[in-house]
């Protein structure tokens, strides 16, 4: 295990026993003067029913709201899709307000259609 891993395991295991909130952003990104979070995910598409998407732990996308909420610091959700290398993202602001599916399981996740991401190409922007 990296050090650097190692110690931030420690302190995220300091700040749960305290029951203290905390979040591990994937990436902090400066895009046109604004601060953005941005969770990111390298998965197999979830296949219908009930439709073809890609998603997240509900837990994470609660937190990252939060913390959206919290700072004006705007969420993103970016998917890499392992069996096409499509990279699909969208704000996670917006893909609440569509449809979503909530699996069950050991690992449940919120999946949202794949038509209400955005495919990102040379030139991203937003």
């Amino acid at each position: 295990m990296n050090e650097g891993w190692e110690g931030e395991s420690i302190i995220r295991a300091y700040l749960s026993k305290r029951h203290i909130l905390h979040l591990q952003a994937d990436l902090m990104v400066f895009v046109k003067g604004k601060w953005q979070i941005w969770e990111i995910k390298h998965q197999e598409r979830f296949e219908k029913p009930p439709f073809d998407g890609h998603g997240l732990p509900k837990w994470q996308i609660d937190a990252r709201l939060k913390f959206q909420d919290d700072t004006g610091i705007r969420a993103l959700l970016f998917i890499v899709d392992k069996k096409t290398g499509i990279i699909y993202w969208q704000y996670m602001d917006e893909l609440i307000k569509g449809k979503a599916y909530q699996t069950n399981g050991k690992s449940p996740r919120i999946i949202f259609p794949i038509e209400s991401y955005n495919i990102l190409e040379d030139g991203f922007e937003q």
